[in-house]
């Protein structure tokens, strides 16, 4: 303690640390983990297709509902329409289906939102588009084996690299990366996302948008 005095009148100045760590003696909870496919058997990958206008804040409304049931996006693809306006969300993610039920009723309901819909991954169609840049010289030496046995193609050639393009399943994507890592061929490698075709009904949708506006 030490005295002052203000005005002449004293007082006593408390010089003792303050312990500001309130929370040090507070019993502390974990979160539980979420559930994963090494964890719970009813696990699966699933792919959400999402309509909407072309709004700020819409992607970000999106994702909150995935982070607040603990669901991590593997991917997510967002690309125009036909319709001017209108964007289309492309999301795969693992869960199970009562999840993925919740989730898809929780983006129905964002204002801005067009049209929802889920489904299973083998169920659908994808592709994805890859590009792998490789030495000219050991592609030249192994001959036209990744074109053939693969389904590539070159689409580019200069002195120090071939650029070639895969177009194919998340599969056979891997395969052909795997067989050019394996030779010692692969300088880079890229791909895009999933690309999938939607339900037909969902034109009908973006044709009465259209219509209204």
């Amino acid at each position: 303690m030490f005295k002052h005095s203000v005005n002449n009148r004293p007082y006593e100045l408390n010089t003792n640390p303050i312990d500001y760590n309130i929370t040090r003696n507070r019993p502390t909870t974990e979160r539980p983990m979420a559930p994963t496919r090494d964890t719970d058997p009813t696990i699966r990958e699933y792919i959400i297709t999402v309509f909407t206008e072309n709004q700020v804040g819409v992607l970000g409304r999106i994702t909150s509902i995935f982070t607040r049931r603990k669901i991590n996006i593997e991917s997510l693809k967002v690309s125009e329409t036909a319709v001017k306006g209108i964007s289309m969300f492309t999301i795969h993610a693992f869960t199970s289906e009562d999840t993925a039920r919740r989730v898809l009723s929780g983006i129905e309901r964002i204002v801005e939102v067009l049209r929802a819909d889920k489904y299973r991954a083998c169920d659908v169609t994808t592709q994805q588009i890859a590009l792998y840049k490789v030495s000219p010289d050991a592609f030249r030496h192994s001959g036209d084996t990744p074109l053939k046995e693969h389904n590539a193609r070159v689409i580019e050639i200069n002195p120090a690299y071939i650029v070639l393009e895969r177009t194919g399943t998340k599969e056979e994507i891997e395969s052909l990366r795997d067989h050019l890592q394996t030779s010692g061929m692969l300088l880079q490698f890229t791909r895009s996302e999933n690309l999938v075709l939607h339900d037909p009904s969902v034109e009908n949708v973006l044709g009465q948008f259209a219509a209204g506006e």
